[in-house]
């Protein structure tokens, strides 16, 4: 993504900003053109994004991504083990294509494409470590503005799709009613204030989520030493091949949330102190792509869970029981309380043995549409 001054930036809107790329991508039934789009947005940067239109049976609604943390590009391109390579959007765009409904992704500020793994980004680090949320909200409504000046668009449906940080952006731009959004479609989402999602995923509480899955056979809550003696060698291998008295930590023979706790103590210790210290450096190399000033104006946010209520437009939350990145209890108050003030604009969906991604890699790997997903594009279908 270059950066331009502000007189490119004025010659470049004057030419509409727009770049067709004369390539196009076979769907399953269709032919769908694509677009290179480059954006002006505050700051004079630019917001390079890729939009995909169907050349027949267009319904008028747009999905727009809205990118979850860290630095995300208009592809996203992936390599799975030694051989299997994959563009996340393009699973988005070829199969909401295929319904008749366009499909916008962009890249975050200071990220362009690039070919080295396992991001397969270049990052503009210095920058990055700085951009915080509410420029990210800034950005999204200057691309929805930008997108509602295409011809083809000016009475389209605008749908955010918004995965994990993605779904906090997407429901913040809702609430400000600066541009004009007709509904969410929110995945993964954080209930709790991003701080708070960052303790929790240290408590113990999402380790025995992802273990429960591999060796909790009696569906009890905890792991019986016997149970993990007898299960598949590969489940072992994937959790780095620990004994299980390593994974013990309580030494009570069986495992539970303290022991994942215990264990993980000391790296919430140090990813709290490099916060405190606001620690860029180790955040980035030992944390997450991110910043401390990321951290600390999603911490003084008000959490979803409240601000998802208070909103009007149709709000659809889609949700893995199996997800160790925000925990679903968050998701299923919501919906209750919901029910309780009687918001008929909120609509939840929940899937057993679903991770955050709604098994999004089970999708490029079994080439078989997961149920969380195949939901969620089917309520875009009749909304």
């Amino acid at each position: 993504m270059s950066q331009l001054n502000r007189t490119n930036v004025r010659l470049l809107r004057r030419n509409n900003m727009k770049i067709t790329f004369l390539f196009l991508v076979l769907a399953v039934t269709q032919i769908h053109a694509q677009e290179m789009l480059r954006i002006p947005a505050s700051n004079s940067e630019i917001i390079e994004g890729r939009l995909t239109i169907p050349s027949t049976g267009f319904t008028g609604k747009i999905v727009i991504d809205v990118p979850g943390t860290g630095p995300n590009t208009y592809d996203n391109f992936r390599k799975i083990g030694r051989s299997t390579t994959f563009r996340y959007h393009d699973y988005f765009a070829d199969e909401f294509g295929r319904r008749g409904i366009a499909y916008f992704s962009y890249s975050t500020r200071y990220t362009l494409p690039d070919t080295t793994p396992p991001y397969f980004d270049k990052v503009d680090k210095e920058k990055f470590q700085h951009y915080t949320p509410s420029e990210k909200v800034s950005d999204l409504e200057d691309i929805i503005g930008y997108l509602r000046t295409d011809k083809r668009l000016a009475s389209a449906r605008f749908i955010l799709l918004g995965w994990s940080e993605g779904a906090i952006i997407a429901s913040l731009a809702a609430e400000r009613k600066r541009v004009a959004i007709d509904a969410l479609f929110l995945a993964g989402t954080p209930s709790d204030d991003v701080y708070t999602t960052i303790l929790w995923q240290h408590s113990g509480a999402s380790s025995m989520i992802n273990y429960r899955k591999f060796f909790d056979t009696n569906n009890d809550g905890v792991i019986q030493q016997s149970e993990y003696a007898n299960a598949d060698p590969r489940a072992i291998a994937r959790v780095g091949g620990r004994k299980f008295e390593e994974l013990d930590m309580n030494r009570d023979s069986v495992l539970t949330t303290d022991d994942f706790r215990l264990m993980l103590q000391p790296r919430l210790k140090a990813i709290l102190g490099a916060i405190e210290r606001r620690d860029d450096e180790w955040i980035w190399n030992s944390f997450f792509r991110i910043g401390a000033q990321w951290i600390d104006e999603h911490r003084a946010l008000e959490p979803n869970k409240i601000r998802i209520l208070k909103l009007e437009l149709p709000v659809f939350l889609f949700h893995g029981v199996a997800d160790a990145n925000c925990p679903v209890e968050g998701v299923l108050d919501m919906h209750r309380r919901a029910q309780e003030m009687n918001k008929q604009n909120i609509h939840v969906f929940t899937f057993p043995a679903h991770d955050h991604s709604l098994e999004f890699i089970s999708w490029v790997v079994r080439r078989s549409m997961p149920d969380g997903l195949k939901t969620l594009f089917d309520q875009a279908d009749t909304l």
